[in-house]
């Protein structure tokens, strides 16, 4: 009796086996990656959207600290946006009008920037004065909003925004597109 062609026959059959059983693995790990892969872009412009939405929360929150702090202390404050560095700084004014770079460091309560998801493009003050360049300057006081306007951001797929800052009622909200602002009829009668 031969008892080598069994053996022979047992290794063809684990061959096999090992073959068949790698081809599942590849298979699943295939399965797998398409899924991963279909939850990637079903998930993308939700996450993006979070991102930007985030982060324009965050700010518009900032925006009204600086009016309400000002309106319950009497006190001024100024939320400073730096286009070059994207950026922003709130600050309570105790030096005075000073420029941006000789503000002192406790003046400073908070600091935040911004990302690709959310960009600062340029800022329409409703006297009619706009910049993209310069640091922007919104003053808030006692009696409101020094100037108020628009600040036009970006998202990273180019869609602009618009928070429109009411000096008059005190509103800050979030608009889409680049929005046309009121100007006041007599830009003299501003309250700070």
């Amino acid at each position: 009796m031969n008892r080598a062609g069994p053996k022979i026959l047992h290794r063809k059959r684990c061959g096999r086996n090992k073959a068949f059983v790698l081809s599942e693995v590849v298979v699943v790990v295939f399965i797998v990656a398409m899924f991963a892969m279909l939850a990637m872009f079903s998930l993308g412009p939700t996450i993006y959207n979070n991102s930007f939405k985030k982060q324009s929360h965050e700010f518009i929150k900032v925006l009204k600290m600086a009016v309400t702090a000002a309106a319950e202390t009497g006190r001024r404050y100024e939320v400073i946006l730096d286009f070059a560095e994207q950026t922003y700084t709130l600050r309570q004014i105790t030096t005075g009008l000073v420029a941006v770079e000789d503000i002192l460091e406790e003046e400073i309560i908070l600091t935040g920037e911004f990302d690709d998801d959310f960009q600062l493009s340029y800022v329409m003050f409703d006297d009619g004065e706009a910049t993209n360049d310069a640091p922007a300057l919104f003053r808030a006081g006692k009696a409101g909003w020094q100037y108020g306007g628009k600040i036009v951001v970006s998202d990273s797929r180019g869609n602009e925004y618009s928070i429109v800052i009411n000096r008059l009622s005190r509103m800050i909200e979030l608009q889409y597109g680049d929005v046309e602002i009121l100007m006041p009829t007599n830009p003299d009668e501003m309250v700070f």
